[in-house]
């Protein structure tokens, strides 16, 4: 029987890029192809006692460590929502992200989800860091949601090869709804090389963002990013959530 695997969901406002202000109900899948180590956040290992580094979802991506509800419909999952989010006035923007959730795109307790969603006229953006090609005519559900690429830059400690797919960025490009790139910067203006390259595959909207998972880390490398930004013309954003409630998780 298929499964979809979950860590988390919570009602929030999205913190970063084109829709950040908006209230959004989150849904973060369990697992990610990618291991960014480069981000240097780092937490114990409920089950080993030993120290992961990566970016700061690594609850999502390191598998073996931490545990996931599994969920054996959609349905399940529309229960949950509706129960966190039945005082809203307005609807939330429905952001799917990970980890890195398009790993589950074939499964279809995942596509039925975002299908009924789409269904009760909600906006349904996914965060993904733009590895993974979808077959978008099979797939067609996913030709109606909005997509934010993260694509990693070298910064993130992944090789090029690994971090890179032009076919999965053009295809995304090409057939979402709408779609933008969201790259992580250290405050190092080389990084702007990087961004050049990528736009070479397709040229979509840029905003950047500081590397951190803390307040402190984003006090200090945030001015940078947003310097960089004003110089070359590009949309800066912030990390609201992280500026609100710090470390928490869960917001």
């Amino acid at each position: 029987m298929s499964l979809l695997k979950i860590v988390e969901s919570f009602l929030s406002i999205q913190g970063e890029g084109e829709f950040a202000g908006r209230v959004a109900y989150f849904i973060r899948l369990f697992g990610c192809n990618l291991n960014c180590a480069g981000f240097n956040t780092k937490k114990i290992s409920p089950k080993t006692g030993e120290i992961l580094v990566g970016c700061d979802t690594i609850r999502a991506v390191a598998t073996s460590h931490f545990d996931a509800e599994s969920f054996n419909s959609a349905d399940e999952i529309l229960n949950q929502f509706s129960k966190k989010c039945k005082n809203l006035i307005q609807k939330p923007l429905i952001v799917i992200t990970g980890g890195e959730p398009l790993i589950h795109h074939q499964n279809e307790i995942l596509i039925k989800l975002v299908s009924k969603l789409l269904d009760a006229n909600y906006e349904v953006q996914f965060e993904t860091n733009a590895t993974i090609e979808i077959d978008f005519d099979k797939y067609s559900v996913y030709k109606e949601c909005h997509f934010a690429m993260g694509i990693k830059l070298a910064n993130s400690g992944v090789k090029q090869n690994k971090r890179i797919n032009q076919n999965a960025i053009i295809a995304i490009s090409k057939n979402a709804k709408s779609c933008f790139y969201k790259f992580v910067l250290s405050g190092d203006e080389q990084e702007i090389d990087e961004i050049l390259n990528i736009l070479k595959i397709y040229q979509n909207k840029i905003w950047c963002m500081p590397m951190g998972e803390s307040k402190t880390k984003l006090e200090k490398i945030a001015p940078k990013v947003a310097q960089i930004a004003i110089k070359y013309g590009l949309n800066y954003t912030d990390r609201l959530h992280i500026r609100l409630w710090d470390k928490k998780e869960g917001v």
